[in-house]
């Protein structure tokens, strides 16, 4: 019998050990389908490029640097929000989205496992842009998923924020 009590305190200590937080990413395979012309091409993931609520410790680190208190109550409003084509097939797609006013826009791509692919990076004030976002390096992976996160900001507000799914191939 005590030879079971060391295998029984390893059994313990590893059912203790803390995962590593993972994102979900949601129904209909997880992304909101998009063509070349940004029309919708399947029933959208009906949690991307939306407004989110609180976000947690790993997505409010990824803006640390912005100085805002992101999960404040959102001021605005974010329409024609969408990354096109999704799925990326090319290698290249296009972040879009338009304000009623001129807002700064910053966006950092994560893996599953939060990990930045893609780093954070900052528009200047406008209401409506489209990034050209390449995805063609070593650091995406064909057949997976890929996490948007963005924030708008006016001044030193927060304007809106969100994320949207993307996935790399068919």
């Amino acid at each position: 019998m005590k030879f079971l009590a060391p295998l029984f305190f390893v059994l313990a200590l590893s059912a203790c050990k803390k995962k590593d937080p993972t994102i979900d990413f949601g129904p209909n395979g997880g992304i909101a389908m998009r063509d070349h012309n940004n029309y919708p091409m399947s029933t959208p993931d009906p949690t991307d490029w939306t407004l989110d609520g609180a976000w947690n410790t790993q997505e409010r680190g990824l803006f640390q640097d912005l100085g805002l208190d992101l999960n404040a109550t959102a001021t605005g409003t974010v329409s024609n929000l969408s990354t096109y084509p999704n799925p990326v097939e090319a290698g290249r797609a296009i972040f879009h989205f338009t304000t009623p006013i001129a807002v700064t826009c910053s966006f950092v791509v994560v893996d599953e496992k939060y990990q930045v692919v893609r780093p954070l990076q900052t528009s200047t004030a406008s209401s409506g842009l489209s990034f050209s976002l390449d995805v063609s390096d070593s650091a995406f992976q064909q057949g997976k998923l890929y996490r948007l996160y963005y924030v708008f900001r006016n001044g030193s507000s927060l304007y809106y924020k969100g994320h949207g799914d993307v996935k790399i191939g068919m």
